[in-house]
């Protein structure tokens, strides 16, 4: 007999929720390693394509996991990305699947955390990413986890799915739904029929079961009102964003007095694009390089293809109305260069010195894990395995 769902939305976390600490106060991410450029919008990454555009490559793809994994890094992170921006760099224009690279990393890795990312409105059902994710959980050893995203915001790639975006509220709503769905199939030990909204599924069940207890670890990276309501009830990491050290400070004091009402713990982290070298002088002028040949047509695209809809923290934060003949497009210079490199990111630049330092900052404030993305993977994995995580250490951040 099945069994009926009578939760069909969060806070719900049947079983409790996994743990996901690793003993060093201030975890590390390896992000974007999975699509031409990464989070790189400009055409200096021409000046030397296999190493700057075309890692996400396989053999370069394993290479850097392999290197992120030896280094210490907890885990990664792919970007999801069904259609690139394009521009001269090509920026985005390849991607690897979420899902299969995360399989295709279990063999090949030992320890690393292997997380996808999922726009969980993209005509997936619950059923799907339940299953597929608690394969590669159970072949992995308890490694994997989903990252959810709503997928409201690009206009164009809900166009490639045949619908329009989802209003941002809702979007959040189908999530929530989706979630409770997906939980329900990781615990239960009999079929469920499960009837909502938005999803619907009769005799739904799943084995084998992920191999994490008492399911894999959920994060999200909503920064509005809703998105961050939505991480306090389903997820065990919120990724924010801030403009500033205060704005980081209030959005985590705002995501754990939600999650304190729900009666969970959610982790503050956030994404940081990294620029670094000797000297801080040294650093700057790689960052005027990039800027310098920053690729006008991808960010255009990229802004461009974001609807428009209020709610979501980019229009409450820069309007909904953009200007291509602007030379920044209406975000000014400050948000049209953290678009373009980091998509909004944290921006770490300077010597090595500097960076610990800044990284130390967003510490203090509550930031527990950064997921780092360079412009230069393997220049940038290698500066952090020589010289900023033994800073780290002697700060007690790592141990």
């Amino acid at each position: 007999m099945n069994r009926i769902a009578d939760v069909l939305h969060g806070p719900f976390d049947p079983g409790g929720q996994p743990d996901t600490r690793s003993g060093n106060p201030l975890e590390l991410g390896f992000f974007a390693w999975n699509l031409a450029c990464g989070m790189t919008a400009s055409k200096a990454v021409l000046s030397d394509p296999p190493r700057l555009r075309d890692f996400w490559h396989w053999d370069s793809a394993v290479h850097l996991n392999q290197l992120a994994e030896r280094i210490g890094y907890e885990y990664q992170v792919p970007f999801a990305r069904w259609r690139g921006h394009g521009g001269p760099s090509g920026y985005n224009d390849d991607a690897l699947d979420f899902l299969a690279s995360a399989a295709a990393l279990v063999p090949v890795t030992s320890s690393l955390g292997l997380f996808s990312t999922v726009h969980v409105t993209y005509k997936f059902h619950p059923l799907h990413i339940a299953k597929m994710g608690a394969t590669i959980d159970f072949i992995s050893g308890g490694r994997w986890g989903l990252n959810v995203v709503t997928g409201g915001p690009n206009t164009r790639e809900n166009r490639m799915f045949g619908q329009d975006p989802f209003d941002h509220d809702e979007a959040y709503d189908i999530a929530d739904e989706f979630v409770t769905c997906m939980k329900w199939l990781w615990a239960s030990d009999d079929p469920i029929d499960f009837v909502g909204r938005y999803y619907q599924s009769y005799g739904g069940i799943v084995r084998p079961k992920p191999r994490r207890h008492p399911r894999p670890i959920l994060m999200n990276a909503g920064n509005s009102p809703k998105g961050l309501d939505f991480a306090a009830r389903h997820c065990d990491w919120v990724f924010l964003t801030g403009r500033t050290l205060d704005e980081y400070r209030d959005h985590i004091t705002q995501v754990r007095t939600l999650a304190d009402r729900y009666r969970r713990v959610v982790r503050p982290a956030t994404m940081v694009y990294v620029v670094m070298a000797e000297t801080d002088a040294r650093a700057q002028a790689i960052v005027d390089w990039l800027e310098s040949e920053v690729d006008r047509e991808a960010v255009w695209s990229f802004v461009a293809n974001r609807d428009r809809r209020p709610g979501s923290s980019f229009v409450s934060r820069y309007g909904s109305e953009y200007d291509y003949n602007d030379p920044w497009f209406g975000l000014g210079r400050e948000q049209f260069m953290r678009t373009a490199f980091g998509l909004g990111a944290w921006h770490l630049y300077g010597g090595y010195d500097t960076v610990a330092e800044q990284i130390r900052a967003l510490h203090q404030v509550g930031i527990e894990s950064i997921l780092t993305c360079f412009y230069d993977p393997l220049r940038g994995l290698h500066q952090m395995e020589d010289d900023v995580i033994p800073r780290l250490r002697k700060m007690g951040l790592r141990r």
